[in-house]
């Protein structure tokens, strides 16, 4: 069906070529399946256990892992254990899915893998017995333990990914679903922003992201779109400052004590994705896309903008609410020396 290949070199020198095949084996989920990856060092066969090179639900990969990095003698005890394998393992994963998450844009490829490849038999069942952190809960809960707390005008169900627990329950982004009593499922592992794509709904509820610019419209009131009609102007001044570092400005439903936070567009690949691919050595194939800037009217810092004249101050605070709201999301600035120098400039006049 296709095929993907890697050529890592730097901290890890590995090759891996991986087959789909057109058809599914017929027996892949028999207990006895032959699995079809196999190690080899140095061009040296080595072993072909799938339970050390390739996850069980990836049994249906052929293909070939090569690496420099481990000695030609090295036992099967030996690779249970080992970090070069366990890292490559790790890499090669997150690579097969996120092709598989590439191929959904061809409708017509990925329903042919689809078809083929998901076990749609028991998918219901499956959905069933998947479990998840939430901002409401201590323990993990199901699909059916967040359906059944929800209230009666909620559509959709939400979640957050990127970062670890901590951090994402901190998140600006959660703001409004905190103070609305809307639970958000917590997904902190980086596999989840993949597997989380193939689960666009549960039952008749759709699945939102809460990074994404859409996630708090149907939560919209009359006082919302009201304050949004208020502000235009200042988003209009604040679009020119930062030009094109920004897809978009745009009045925030979701802050309630944050002035500013960063989404993506809902066709656009998440922060996450695109960080975890760069850390795979595969940025070239993911794009660029520009995040949207959401401030926040009610805040007393964006309040204070809006009586602001242009000039300098003015100018570095809207360079600040882009900044900071671009490292809560845990992006990494181009240039930290220049946000020290505004942030510094705006201290020195507020002082």
């Amino acid at each position: 069906m296709f095929y993907i290949h890697t050529q890592a070199e730097g901290a890890l020198d590995y090759t891996t070529l991986f087959y789909i095949p057109q058809n599914a084996p017929q027996d892949m989920y028999q207990p006895d399946y032959a699995p079809g990856v196999k190690l080899y060092v140095k061009r040296i066969f080595i072993t072909d256990d799938e339970k050390e090179l390739m996850p069980t639900y990836l049994r249906f990969l052929r293909g070939v892992i090569d690496t420099e990095d481990l000695p030609l003698n090295v036992s099967r005890e030996i690779l249970q254990q080992n970090k070069i394998l366990s890292k490559i393992r790790t890499n090669s994963v997150k690579k097969v899915l996120s092709e598989f998450k590439s191929m959904t844009k061809d409708v017509e490829k990925y329903n042919t893998f689809y078809e083929q490849y998901q076990d749609q038999e028991n998918r219901e069942i499956l959905l069933e017995l998947v479990r998840f952190k939430s901002t409401k809960s201590d323990g993990l809960i199901s699909f059916s333990d967040y359906t059944d707390g929800m209230s009666g005008d909620q559509k959709n169900i939400y979640y957050i990914t990127g970062g670890n627990e901590a951090t994402l329950k901190s998140s600006p982004l959660l703001e409004m679903y905190n103070n609305k009593g809307v639970e958000v499922l917590i997904l902190d592992d980086d596999i989840d922003e993949i597997i989380i794509s193939g689960v666009p709904k549960y039952k008749d509820f759709q699945l939102k992201s809460a990074t994404h610019s859409d996630a708090a419209e149907d939560i919209k009131d009359e006082t919302s779109k009201t304050i949004e009609k208020a502000v235009k102007p200042l988003i209009k001044k604040i679009k020119k400052i930062l030009g094109d570092q920004v897809k978009d400005v745009t009045s925030s439903t979701r802050l309630t004590e944050s002035p500013s936070c960063i989404v993506t567009d809902q066709n656009d690949p998440s922060v996450q994705m695109r960080e975890m691919m760069r850390s795979m050595g595969q940025a070239g194939n993911m794009p660029e896309p520009k995040p949207i800037l959401e401030i926040n009217p009610e805040h007393s810092i964006v309040k204070r903008l809006t009586e602001m004249k242009k000039g300098k101050a003015f100018d570095n605070i809207c360079q600040i609410l882009l900044d900071q709201a671009l490292l809560v999301d845990g992006v990494k600035l181009d240039n930290p020396a220049e946000f020290v120098g505004r942030l510094n400039s705006v201290l020195e006049e507020s002082i």
